[in-house]
């Protein structure tokens, strides 16, 4: 299995579930390790065969940007699933950190999911 990795994606957006955290966007810190294959890309050298990171990444930053949630992992749900949805992937990793969640320590959560598991057809 070959992997796009996306490292340090930086996003802000309003998320928590106390009502100070809605009031101003927040820093969160995103990893992706997305499962695919690399095999016609070997072969063609053409971006169409490969995954676009340059598109991962905006669609990962708007998702993130528009979204209103409570909870980190209802975040990371919405982003496994529009992986899915909108790119050939078999599995995704996915971190969320968030680092000013706590005064001393960066706080984060960490899923992996198949797309047999969410039960998703490819796109």
């Amino acid at each position: 299995m070959d992997k796009v990795l996306i490292n340090d994606l930086y996003v802000e957006t309003v998320i928590g579930f106390y009502h100070w955290e809605h009031e101003e966007p927040q820093p969160l810190i995103i990893d992706l390790e997305l499962g695919t294959d690399f095999s016609d890309a070997f072969v063609s050298d053409d971006l169409g065969d490969a995954m676009n990171y340059a598109e991962i990444r905006r669609q990962v930053k708007e998702l993130c940007q528009e979204s209103r949630f409570h909870l980190l992992e209802r975040l990371a749900g919405a982003i496994v699933m529009h992986l899915f949805s909108e790119f050939p992937v078999n599995d995704v990793r996915l971190k969320i950190r968030k680092p000013h969640a706590l005064r001393d320590a960066v706080a984060g959560i960490e899923t992996y999911r198949t797309r047999e598991q969410m039960g998703i057809s490819l796109p």
